[in-house]
């Protein structure tokens, strides 16, 4: 089953990639979540996994509050590197208020 998903990821992650390469290519120009999971017929949690295989594999998914667009412009991977430390930052909040209650602080 894992090996089918990758396959899935996989042909949905070119399919996304190309659309961005084509099409949203700039910051100025870029397409929100919402309208790629339409084009796609992704559920967000899905999109989200094919733009971390996109990543993870090199290519320059960025992002911002704009949405995504593909740029291999250092200002931009830099801009995205910034937008994904403050959530990295944010959910380190949020994991550590909630170690609290549980330990009853």
């Amino acid at each position: 089953m894992e090996e089918t998903k990758n396959v899935w990821i996989s042909d949905q992650a070119a399919e996304v990639l190309e659309y961005l390469k084509t099409t949203h290519y700039e910051e100025r120009i870029a397409v929100k979540s919402g309208a790629i999971c339409e084009l796609f017929n992704l559920k967000k949690e899905s999109l989200r996994a094919v733009v971390n295989c996109l990543r993870s594999d090199g290519y320059p998914v960025c992002s911002s509050c704009c949405g995504y667009w593909y740029s291999e412009k250092p200002e931009d991977i830099d801009k995205t590197l910034k937008h994904l430390e403050g959530r990295i930052s944010g959910m380190k909040r949020a994991i550590t208020g909630l170690k609290r209650i549980r330990s009853g602080e």
